[in-house]
């Protein structure tokens, strides 16, 4: 008899506590949620308009390096082409000339690889954000009604 009540008192010690475990492991603050789809719905637009600007910010942003990585390599053309004109000039051998040329196309293949790895190294575009959907509004009782009844 001892034996089974000592038994008992432990089984009944573990059920009241295991019972105690689960509830105390209940998600106590619940995520609070939009009332109305509508409420929903103007979250939604607050934080597309957000992205919005996030996304315009990053294209102009992206742009402008896009803008100095261009100009940068124009004015390294620029200043080959100007270099091998000026050398051109006091060129008189068709050796001369050769060298000169091939120096101005070797300076514009290295502005080439330079303003490639430069655009190779910019960060991606940014992908556009989703505008949220509308919810669609609900019919009235009486519309629904008269939808299958023939006009007069």
């Amino acid at each position: 008899m001892g034996k089974s009540r000592g038994l008992l008192a432990i089984a009944i010690c573990a059920a009241l506590f295991s019972g105690h475990t689960y509830a105390a492991s209940a998600d106590v603050t619940p995520s609070p949620s939009p009332a109305t789809p509508m409420d929903a719905y103007k979250v939604a637009q607050e934080q597309y308009k957000k992205d919005r600007d996030n996304y315009f910010a990053a294209i102009r942003d992206r742009e402008m390096k896009l803008r100095t990585i261009n100009t940068t390599f124009k004015n390294s053309v620029d200043k080959a082409t100007s270099d091998a004109k000026t050398a051109m000039l006091s060129a008189t051998t068709p050796e001369q000339k050769n060298s000169i040329n091939s120096l101005r196309r070797t300076a514009i293949a290295n502005a080439i690889v330079a303003r490639e790895s430069a655009i190779a190294a910019l960060e991606s575009m940014p992908t556009p954000p989703v505008e949220p959907v509308r919810p669609a509004k609900a019919a009235p009782q009486e519309m629904n009604n008269q939808k299958g009844k023939q006009k007069r």
